[in-house]
């Protein structure tokens, strides 16, 4: 299925296009255009010509027959950072009325975070002013955010009460890695450059976990939480590390790992894992790293997404052939069939997001305009 990359909403009647029965039969090989007319692309809620898209049958009828594309809504000139709800993201976007600040090399429009409505585009800034803020992720209970006033490979980290709009520092302003996870919903885990891992709580209080300077993985990075397990991925080898904070037992997997990302129930891990020098696999293993299963190969593997359910995974794959198997995928976790969405989102790199119904996938890709890298958010809606 090729889909035009300034699709923003893809109407109710190209969902009856994406059944397997509505495509013909499975012999079939006459693809389907669909008109322009059908579909619309809206910025700031003004809408844009898109040209016609062209749905193609796919072949892959088990996966096939039980999904159906409802839309795929695309926001521009945002970076999707998590789900306030159904209806409601939370995104990092240029602030349009900041002056231009140093950062590396450069000068940036500093950024700001802000909901967005995705009925209607309405947003309301949770923080932005003359400074650069961004890595934001909310609390399981969405009670609270995490953010960092950036700067290049590291921030200064926050923690804001979005009803009450107030933010605690922590990390005591020192400058931490722009990576952290939330272990519950009153505890948010991080690292620093130095090799320490530290838990905050959410008066700003920290505590430090472990020094990974010494034989721990000299750093930690891609950090995911499962119950009171802290997984993260060391500096050295790329060796993946769970440390249990309940009995503060570290366990330590092979080398090669290039991140780690838990089951919503903690009862199985997704491992993305450098196979060769130009070669990645998404497998599904058990709690002690043992292989259940591959679901992807390909020179780069990214954004993998567990549903909320637990029975899928969204994941992006790149390869060095002729492209035709680059695309985001679904998975069914269970089986390890695959089902492409998209080819023109192969290259996005974000970790996706799924909305709490499951039915709402956050994807972002970064696009280069007129000299200047900026993002697009998709959100792409699908049934069962």
């Amino acid at each position: 299925m090729t889909i035009h990359p300034r699709i923003k909403a893809v109407s109710a009647a190209i969902s009856a296009l994406l059944l397997l029965a509505g495509c013909g039969s499975p012999s079939s090989s006459e693809p389907v255009v669909v008109s322009k007319s059908e579909v619309q692309e809206t910025q700031g809620g003004r809408p844009n010509d898109v040209p016609d898209i062209t749905v193609t049958e796919n072949t892959n009828q088990s996966v096939y027959a039980d999904l159906k594309l409802e839309d795929i809504q695309k926001v521009n000139g945002v970076r999707g950072q998590d789900w306030l709800s159904e209806d409601e993201i939370l995104v990092d976007r240029q602030n349009d009325s900041g002056d231009p600040q140093a950062f590396g090399d450069g000068q940036i429009i500093p950024h700001g975070l802000y909901a967005h409505k995705l009925a209607g585009g309405k947003e309301k800034a949770i923080i932005a002013n003359e400074e650069n803020w961004g890595g934001a992720k909310l609390s399981p209970d969405k009670k609270h955010v995490f953010y960092q006033k950036l700067f290049e490979m590291t921030g200064v980290g926050y923690i804001m009460d979005l009803e009450t709009g107030k933010s605690v520092e922590i990390a005591k302003g020192r400058e931490i890695l722009i990576d952290g996870a939330w272990l519950d919903n009153e505890h948010f885990i991080y690292g620093n450059i130095e090799g320490g891992l530290f838990q905050a709580d959410l008066q700003g209080t920290e505590t430090q976990l472990l020094d990974l300077t010494q034989d721990a993985g000299q750093r930690a990075n891609g950090i995911q939480t499962a119950g009171d397990i802290v997984y993260y991925t060391g500096l050295n080898e790329q060796e993946l590390f769970a440390y249990h904070t309940s009995t503060k037992k570290l366990d330590r997997f092979s080398s090669g790992i290039q991140w780690v990302i838990p089951s919503p129930d903690g009862s199985q891990l997704a491992l993305v894992k450098r196979t060769g020098q130009t070669e990645m696999e998404l497998m599904l293993t058990d709690l002690a790293g043992n292989e259940k299963k591959t679901l992807a190969s390909g020179t780069q593997v990214f954004g993998t997404s567990w549903s909320p359910d637990g029975k899928r995974l969204a994941y992006t794959v790149t390869s060095a052939d002729d492209g035709s198997k680059d695309g985001l995928y679904i998975s069914d976790a269970s089986t390890g069939e695959a089902f492409m969405i998209s080819s023109d989102l192969a290259d996005a790199g974000d970790a996706m997001k799924w909305s709490e119904s499951g039915t709402k996938i956050m994807v972002n890709k970064s696009e280069r305009e007129n000299g200047q890298m900026g993002f697009q958010t998709s959100i792409i809606t699908v049934s069962w």
